[in-house]
């Protein structure tokens, strides 16, 4: 019977501390979550709520965002030319299929 009640002891003591570490760890990233949009700094912010907040600043602008930490300065310029066109390609793709289809025809 004792053993029962250590066993539980130990299983409930298991969680308690595995569910302390998870909520800290969480809290943590939420601490220190700080994005800046276009000269937005947001802090605190998740992914959704920076892009509301964006919205509620600037609601014509169209929004990439990419995370360059750690990057070279030139790859950084790279990636972020590179999602870029990503953006705008797919802009006039939903305006004029046409071009869209011209574009890829060409690299073929």
């Amino acid at each position: 019977m004792k053993d029962k009640k250590e066993i539980i002891f130990f299983v409930i003591e298991f969680i308690l501390i595995f569910s302390i570490g998870f909520v800290s760890n969480y809290a943590y990233k939420e601490i220190t979550n700080k994005r800046t949009l276009d000269g937005l700094w947001l802090h605190n912010y998740n992914g959704t709520e920076a892009k509301i907040k964006a919205q509620e600043r600037d609601s014509l602008g169209h929004w990439i965002c990419v995370n360059i930490k750690g990057m070279d300065y030139s790859l950084a310029v790279e990636t972020c030319q590179h999602e870029v066109g990503h953006e705008i390609f797919a802009e006039i793709c939903e305006k004029d299929m046409d071009k869209c289809f011209a574009v890829v025809e060409e690299l073929e």
